[in-house]
């Protein structure tokens, strides 16, 4: 009888630890019924990767992104096409008096590019986009590689070469991509207070929204100019349709935490970009976190890299993750202190 008793306690026990861990938040002695919620959310949302996967396994009419995007190399290919020679004119003898046949020029008759100024350490750099096109096509290479263009004297967010900066280091990326860089540079300094409680508030106070590709999304008053800048760049760029778009929401990073996305009070918490308003998630059921195949196109992983933003499909050459192709980080000002 003892024996019964006891094991009825332990099993009590056990059943009371997970429905705990199930509908309660850490700390909070009652049910809350927007953990439920979100549990849920986290089930469809791995259903949806599962679909998304099984999907893009099973279609004959998917693309290839190795043959578009190499995000193991960390190098950056300019297109050669702007850089051709001047076109000879060739002669033909007129019926009564022969000319003499024109030698084409030489290679100094062809103007040489100009050199690039030299650029000071912490200054974004200007960007060379690869030309658009309707379907990915694999990268150009570039023999000999083209000398980058100057930066644009209107346009100084702009950068040359987005795969050469930190935040594209796996040696470096983790020095600008934590917590503490995040309520330094965009959530007013300090420790950010109980469950990042003052960093929340001040984001909050630093919010305004942009449209990019029709959509609007809310982000943080600093990084509007880098979001304006994109949106800009895409503002004729109509081959994509964004069905799902979001930006700001202060919460846990999903894939670097240990605890629910919302759990802001646990020491598993690793606070996410979006928590400051300078991330955004792009059609997140066609570019699913954790897929290995996706259809954002190149156009607009140009237009955000150009400008400072760290895309999540790369994620695997910087981290050695899974990879996120729906989502977009702005690190440019996190990192452009870091050696």
């Amino acid at each position: 009888m003892a024996k019964k008793i006891i094991l009825g306690i332990v099993l009590s026990l056990l059943l009371t630890l997970t429905v705990t861990n199930l509908f309660f938040f850490k700390g909070v002695p009652k049910v809350n019924a927007l953990k439920v919620k979100r549990m849920a959310q986290n089930l469809r949302d791995e259903a949806v990767i599962l679909r998304n996967t099984l999907t893009y396994k099973l279609s004959s009419n998917k693309i290839d992104y190795d043959q578009v995007l190499d995000s193991s190399g960390m190098t950056f290919e300019f297109d050669d096409s702007a850089i051709t020679p001047i076109p000879v004119q060739e002669l033909t003898p007129l019926p009564t008096i022969p000319l003499p046949t024109l030698e084409p020029p030489t290679p100094t008759d062809i103007p040489e590019p100009e050199p690039t100024k030299p650029v000071l350490t912490g200054v974004p750099k200007a960007t060379s986009t690869l030309a658009p096109t309707n379907k990915p096509t694999k990268a150009p290479k570039a023999t000999p590689t083209p000398v980058p263009t100057e930066k644009p004297k209107n346009d100084p967010l702009l950068i040359t070469n987005p795969l050469d900066q930190p935040y594209y280091n796996p040696r470096l990326a983790y020095k600008c991509y934590n917590s503490e860089k995040f309520i330094e540079v965009y959530g007013g300094g300090g420790t950010g207070g109980a469950c990042y409680a003052n960093a929340k508030a001040y984001v909050d106070r630093n919010l305004t929204s942009v449209s990019i590709m029709g959509k609007s999304i809310t982000v943080h008053k600093d990084a509007y100019p880098y979001f304006q800048a994109v949106a800009n760049k895409l503002k004729n760029f109509n081959d994509y349709k964004i069905n799902t778009i979001g930006a700001y929401v202060f919460r846990c990073n999903v894939n670097a935490s240990s605890v629910d996305r919302f759990d802001l009070c646990a020491e598993g918490c690793v606070l996410s970009a979006h928590a400051f308003g300078i991330a955004v998630d792009i059609n997140w059921e066609e570019n699913c976190n954790g897929c290995d195949e996706y259809d954002m196109p190149r156009e607009i992983i140009d237009a955000f890299e150009s400008y400072g933003f760290r895309w999540g499909g790369r994620y695997k050459s910087v981290f050695g993750s899974k990879i996120d192709p729906m989502h977009f980080e702005l690190m440019v000002d996190l990192c452009r202190d870091v050696v």
